[in-house]
């Protein structure tokens, strides 16, 4: 699994790069400032998901988790993991 950081700016930029094997994707925003997502396209202001709120979580899987995801949004900030095989994720304690 591959995590990591994210900070967005003015202009589009790359939150991850495409990549082939991955098989999921969970991208989260940690402090309050707006982002944009572009899914395989650039990163649009108030286009595509749109992220919002502290702990606003973005779950990709499949095709669309292989694409390359874009943010805009000024000093919003944010974390990412890459999921390279299966892998299951439930909100809350988890209860077997």
């Amino acid at each position: 699994m591959a995590h990591g950081n994210w900070t967005g700016t003015g202009a589009s930029a790359a939150l991850v790069v495409a990549n082939a094997n991955r098989d999921c994707l969970i991208i989260q925003k940690t402090n309050a400032t707006a982002a944009a997502l572009g899914l395989g396209v650039a990163a649009e202001s108030g286009k595509g998901v749109q992220l919002v709120k502290v702990g606003d979580t973005l779950v990709l899987r499949g095709a669309q988790a292989r694409e390359a995801v874009n943010v805009i949004g000024n000093s919003a900030t944010g974390v990412y993991a890459e999921v390279f095989g299966d892998a299951s994720f439930t909100s809350g304690p988890h209860v077997p």
